[in-house]
């Protein structure tokens, strides 16, 4: 009787102590979410996320945040650049589409995102007033004819109707 006394409250112990240990979150690894993160030279690679491959993907993508929406992180299905008297980045997906006129000057380095030929369409409301916007250039391959950037810009609609685009970025994107 002593003994069945003893291993139900052994066993009651045990249960109790495993049902209150808490789960962690999981961590995401940022060498595998998607992202360009600091440090990296591609998404998901280059820095502490070892070698990129020797292919190069063309890719886009930013944050997005409205006075509607909170924060999301958005990748373009579509992406062209183009230059006629001055550079032009296009990308879009099934909700938002954006232009960016670059200015006229593809060397590696920061420029402000010129306003004329910019604009962003979200859900089908057109934001057409840039208020501000920069663009880095990181790196302009001009044998393999490719470009790679970050940007960030802020659309206006109408008073109170904002949409920023931060965190933008571009990589190996042909012309």
């Amino acid at each position: 009787m002593y003994f069945g006394k003893l291993a139900t409250i052994v066993i009651t112990g045990l249960l109790l102590t495993v049902s209150c240990n808490k789960e962690e979150e999981p961590t995401i690894n940022p060498c595998l979410n998607g992202q360009l993160d600091a440090g990296e030279t591609a998404v998901d690679c280059g820095g502490n996320c070892g070698d990129c491959p020797d292919t190069e993907y063309a890719s886009a993508g930013c944050m997005l945040n409205t006075s509607q929406t909170n924060v999301s992180s958005i990748s373009f299905a579509n992406k062209l650049l183009t230059y006629n008297n001055a550079w032009y980045l296009n990308i879009n997906n099934d909700s938002l589409s954006v232009t960016l006129n670059l200015g006229n000057n593809g060397a590696i380095g920061s420029y402000s995102i010129s306003p004329t030929g910019s604009s962003a369409t979200l859900n089908g409301l057109n934001y057409l007033t840039l208020a501000n916007g920069t663009c880095s250039i990181s790196a302009h391959n001009l044998t393999t004819h490719k470009m790679t950037g970050f940007f960030n810009g802020k659309f206006v609609r109408s008073p109170g109707d904002t949409l920023y685009i931060t965190n933008g970025y571009f990589q190996y994107l042909p012309y």
